[in-house]
């Protein structure tokens, strides 16, 4: 199935403080809130990586936590209405953060699912 694919990346987070752990905790939180409110189900997978850039010193050597998350075409919202329910979801989630920069990537993904082969 064709589907969409987004990733959010935050730069600058303290590695002594920030986990994936507290990361994925404060994506869940309001995730199931902005869930009550629309209805869209968001999920997401954390990751913790470290960013090398040599032309960029303020940036390099420094970790960055990345959270991926794909809709399911076959859930009841539209593109749009997912969209605008993530809008609202990974601005919420930077705010908490403490308004660090952030990156988003959309792409337009197969997914292909097995079940019982």
């Amino acid at each position: 199935m064709e589907t969409e694919n987004y990733e959010i990346t935050f730069w600058g987070l303290d590695p002594n403080y920030y986990t994936t752990n507290i990361i994925g905790d404060i994506w869940n939180t309001v995730a199931k809130k902005v869930y009550e409110e629309t209805g869209v189900i968001i999920m997401g997978e954390v990751y913790d990586r470290y960013y090398v850039d040599p032309s960029n010193e303020m940036l390099s050597g420094r970790n960055i936590f990345t959270i991926r998350s794909f809709r399911i075409a076959q859930e009841n919202e539209s593109e749009i209405e997912y969209w605008q329910a993530y809008v609202d979801l990974a601005i919420e989630v930077k705010n908490i953060l403490g308004n660090p920069r952030a990156g988003l990537i959309t792409q337009n993904v197969s997914l292909n699912i097995f079940e019982n082969i």
